[in-house]
């Protein structure tokens, strides 16, 4: 139980005209303390009273996305809370969250107002698990004021937790999984809409479109056939937006240019190609990903939901590559075969040992493996990277290496400071071969 400040105000004039009548031993300033302190304890049982009561009125519905995920991996939390406050009364709603668990977006609290009948408020927020293990939703802070007195309270009884979340444990390393590549990427399309001629006629399907039908055949064998047309296929970019860390130093402004920038391309794909695919990911992260999207307005929805700077739990500048380390045993043998200095050789030869080692135990990491999962059904020929890279860029240079593997080109687009600082500085040029300003 606290004080406000008007209460405070009427404790120091209790105190004052009591110190008053003992001084000057006058009975009207003593009666006047009383009659201050009896109105003060008064309103402190009518609080105590309404709190209780709309402690008793507080019923909670909390949903999870999901239930089971991995460590790093984001959810959607939905919490409906039911209040009903009594008059003259203001109160307060915080959700507790368990400390394994990082606020991304959305709202966590909200305030109620006195109301005759109960009042709803429907809480959304995304959260990103940090560590593994059982973790159990506590329940929920409840703040109530009124003139004078303010009081909290901890609701974590069973009717006000839950429910369990399971985060499992995410293996730095994954053993590569076998791929058999065709050689060639498959459309969803059966074929264009038109082309250069007709290269076959068949049945009509449900789902066909009805302005490829040939009437005249389907009239002759009182069967609908549809044409078939030769020519290119258009394919959409696939977007993928490097959100910066949380907490990490940027400027704001790259960040908005950056996020004007990539609900422009989204927009351009949707109307151009009907669809677009997005990938969202921070640091060795994949937060979401989106493939397909064919409604403007939901995409939209879902880039103004993502658009934010996120919690990174895994980050790849302590972990060698194993491309980076081919490359470097490379230019040591080929060191080796033009050094005629005893010293300098046995220090390149033990140089190389100590990399073929790191080699022969190194895996593949998983941030790798899922960047081949999520580009191996794609159908596509570029890629657009937006990235601020503020901090390590070592994810940067994975997921332009695993695209030219793909072999589909990328754009990585990166403020204008740090494509300046890097035409100056010179930097790796696996990145500075893709580096494009964004607009």
């Amino acid at each position: 139980m606290r004080l406000t400040r008007c209460a405070q105000g009427i404790v120091l004039l209790i105190v004052l005209l009591s110190s008053a009548a003992l001084v000057l031993d006058g009975m009207p300033l003593l009666l006047a303390a009383g009659t201050l302190l009896a109105f003060l304890t008064c309103q402190y049982l009518v609080f105590d009273h309404r709190f209780r009561q709309a402690i008793g009125s507080v019923t909670v519905q909390r949903s999870l996305e999901r239930t089971l995920v991995r460590k790093g991996a984001t959810l959607h939390v939905t919490t409906m809370i039911t209040l009903q406050v009594p008059p003259h009364l203001q109160a307060g709603v915080k959700e507790i969250l368990p400390p394994g668990l990082e606020v991304q977006d959305g709202e966590t609290a909200a305030v109620f107002d006195a109301a005759g009948s109960p009042q709803s408020r429907r809480l959304g927020y995304l959260v990103t698990a940090v560590v593994h293990g059982q973790m159990q939703f506590s329940g929920l802070s409840l703040s109530a004021w009124d003139t004078f007195f303010k009081n909290s309270i901890r609701l974590t009884a069973a009717p006000f937790s839950g429910p369990l979340l399971l985060v499992q444990p995410v293996g730095l390393f994954e053993p590569s999984l076998k791929r058999i590549s065709t050689e060639s990427r498959e459309v969803e399309k059966m074929s264009v809409l038109s082309g250069l001629g007709v290269r076959a006629l068949r049945e009509y399907y449900a789902g066909d479109d009805l302005r490829r039908i040939d009437w005249k055949l389907s009239a002759k064998h009182d069967k609908l056939f549809v044409r078939e047309y030769t020519g290119m296929v258009s394919l959409p970019p696939l977007l993928i937006v490097d959100l910066p860390a949380k907490g990490a130093a940027f400027d704001p402004r790259d960040f908005e240019t950056m996020v004007a920038a990539v609900a422009g391309m989204a927009e351009y794909s949707v109307r151009m190609y009907q669809h677009v695919s997005v990938l969202l990911i921070s640091g060795a992260n994949i937060l979401h990903y989106a493939g397909g999207e064919k409604n403007l307005r939901r995409c939209m929805s879902m880039l103004r939901e993502w658009m934010h700077p996120a919690g990174r739990t895994v980050n790849l500048y302590r972990t060698p590559d194993r491309t980076d380390l081919r490359s470097r045993i490379r230019t040591i043998e080929h060191l080796l075969a033009e050094q005629a200095d005893p010293k300098t050789t046995r220090f390149l030869a033990a140089l190389r040992t100590k990399s073929q080692a790191a080699l022969q135990h190194q895996k593949t990491h998983v941030f790798t493996s899922q960047l081949v999962r999520t580009f191996s059904p794609l159908a596509m020929d570029e890629a657009y990277l937006y990235s601020l890279c503020e901090g390590d860029t070592s994810h940067l240079r994975q997921v332009i290496r695993q695209a030219k593997t793909m072999e589909f080109s990328v754009h990585l687009r990166v403020p204008k400071a740090f494509w300046a600082f890097s035409e100056t500085s010179g930097g790796n040029r696996l990145i500075a071969d893709t580096m494009e300003v964004f607009a």
